[in-house]
This record gives structure tokens, sequence and C-alpha cells, in this order.
């Protein structure tokens, strides 16, 4: 399998079919944390029938951050204060407001490449070069043998590792996700505690 468009198909298929992601109008995922005896709460919306997500952390009981991306336009809200994102960091969520965003690559005008295998976690894992319109690189790493993501690799996020994927409404998910980053003194392990799709979302959800 040497073409990158493969790739990114297995993978929709290993999660569920193109015809289930299809009909992903908008999901739901809540992940908890544990960092330093404090509990972390990730809750994220992604609209895709709307364009636009959402995306809240909190620190034991207080909020922490909220991003949002609604109407072309990304918003960060931290420590009381509230921030635009510049246009290419901006245009960088809009993959977010999708729940499996993999095999609307070319339609967001991201380049793919392949770049051989390596051993992730143990298993052999086809290496993917995604480059987005404002030139920032993501690596993927996905599974030769099941096609589902094993990792993500990139400057601004760090690493991100999927495991123990489970079934969610019919759609595989991890719901163990470990989270290394520059931003982060140790490795922070999340893990999914629901994930629903089609939800009956408000405006104030994304307030």
């Amino acid at each position: 399998m040497n073409d990158p468009e493969q790739i990114i198909a297995k993978y929709i298929e290993a999660v569920g079919g193109k015809s289930k992601t299809d009909k992903i109008k908008n999901s739901t995922m809540v992940m908890e944390a544990e960092f330093q005896g404090m509990s972390i709460v990730i809750k994220a919306i992604a609209d895709s029938e709307n364009s636009r997500m959402v995306q809240e952390t909190t620190v034991a009981g207080n909020l922490a951050s909220k991003t949002i991306y609604k109407d072309g336009k990304g918003i960060v809200l931290a420590g009381g204060q509230q921030q635009e994102l510049p246009s290419e960091m901006a245009e960088a969520l809009k993959a977010q407001t999708y729940a499996f965003p993999e095999s609307r690559y070319k339609e967001f005008g991201y380049t793919l490449a392949l770049d051989g295998t390596e051993t992730i976690q143990g298993e052999e894992a086809h290496k993917l070069s995604i480059t987005t319109s404002a030139g920032n690189v993501t690596t993927e790493y996905y599974s030769v043998a099941t096609g589902l993501k094993l990792m993500t690799k990139s400057d601004a996020a760090g690493e991100i590792r999927y495991s123990e994927y489970k079934d969610y409404d019919g759609m595989k998910f991890p719901s163990l996700i470990t989270i290394k980053s520059p931003m982060l003194p140790v490795e922070l392990q999340t893990k999914l505690v629901s994930l629903t799709f089609n939800q009956q979302l408000s405006e104030a959800d994304f307030d």
C-alpha cells in the first residue's frame, strides 16, 4: 500500500466505514485526566454541519481554557482573557469541526505524502506527512495490520498516542489518548469517558 489516500480509506473503513462517517453531523466527547493530583476534564464538540467546534478544559472544576471556532474565526479564552487567533491558526481548527476529518484532508487543501514505515507501540505503521496550506506539517502513523491511527506528531501539539480502541455508537475510537507535549512537564493520559454523535446542539454550547 503506497498511496496515502488508500491508507486514509483503510482507516475510515477500520473505524466504521465511510457511509457511517458521512452521516455524522456532530460529535460530543468528554475526556478525563489527572495531573499532579488534580482532575482535568476536556469536553469537545465538533459540529461539521454548522462548521463550528468548541473545546473546554476544566482543572479541579474551574474553567482553564476554552477554544471556539465558528463563523470562520478562532477564539481562545484563558485566564480571563479573550484572544482571537490569527487566520492560519483558525484555519487549522476547521478540521476539528469533524469527528473524523481524515477523509476530508484533500478538501481542506492538505498535501499528503507517504514516508515509509516505523514501529509504533510495537506495531508496524505507515508514516504519513500532512502539510496544510499554511505550511504546517503533521505526521500521522497508521497501523499496517489494522488500519487504525496509532500516533500523531507535530511541533505545535507534540506527540499524541491513540490506543485501546473501543466501540462508541457503532464507531471505533481510542479510549486512551496519551499526550506528550512541550507545554506539559509530564505525559498526560486522557481517558475517553463518553462519545456521542448527532446530538441536539444549542447556540449556547458555542458561546
